[in-house]
């Protein structure tokens, strides 16, 4: 589906909306982004099991089609049925992939993978958020993978990456994200609070950003 007419449609949603989609449409192109985005999933394997993927607020939907090339069964959730619209045009050629407009505290359905980008930096309870999300693993090999900035991400941290264009280039999308996540960094001390799990913090993009992997702990 061409982003030509995806942009097209945003065109005639509602302002507030136009602008958000708009925004991360735009943010889930950018070379960094889906850089970040492929090495978070690298060490998820391919399968061909009937494996299923929640994608929590997936907005346009580079995460879930991400996660559909690895031969999961996608569902991407947002509160946004504008993006999702967006994430339906972008995904239309591909099959067990889907997009619902619903609140994920909500699902009774367990899931083999979770994530969630940037999501806890926007909610108020970030530890209710957080517990939410872990209820929605099927077992003890499920994972819920949470990419998050972390205290490190602002422009000012953002510009000492940039020398020269092909710097540039690369880091542009990550000073909107920058401003956009100011002062919202996600503490790591939220993950003290959970309980029966394994987490492992990962960094990239020089410590701006913490991909957490957490998993159940069988007993």
């Amino acid at each position: 589906m061409p982003l030509g007419l995806c942009y097209y449609f945003i065109y005639f949603q509602k302002k507030e909306k136009q602008i958000s989609t708009l925004i991360f449409l735009w943010l889930h192109n950018q070379v960094f982004y889906k850089s970040l985005q492929k090495q978070v999933l690298h060490t998820i394997p391919l399968t061909k099991e009937k494996k299923f993927w929640a994608d929590v607020g997936c907005s346009t939907g580079l995460m879930s089609r991400l996660a559909h090339k690895l031969g999961y069964h996608v569902v991407g959730y947002d509160i946004n049925i504008f993006s999702l619209l967006v994430a339906r045009l972008l995904s239309f050629t591909l099959k067990n992939i889907r997009y619902d407009n619903k609140d994920f505290t909500t699902l009774t359905q367990k899931f083999d993978i979770v994530s969630a980008t940037s999501l806890l930096s926007v909610v108020n309870n970030k530890i209710e958020t957080l517990n939410a999300l872990v209820k929605l693993l099927k077992n003890e090999t499920s994972i819920l993978i949470i990419i998050e900035p972390t205290e490190k991400m602002c422009v000012e941290n953002v510009k000492r990456n940039i020398s020269d264009f092909k710097s540039w280039w690369y880091y542009k999308g990550l000073l909107l994200w920058a401003k956009a996540r100011k002062d919202k960094a996600v503490s790591i001390e939220i993950y003290e609070n959970l309980k029966n799990v394994n987490i492992v913090h990962k960094y990239h993009l020089n410590s701006m950003v913490r991909v957490t992997y957490i998993h159940k702990i069988s007993f």
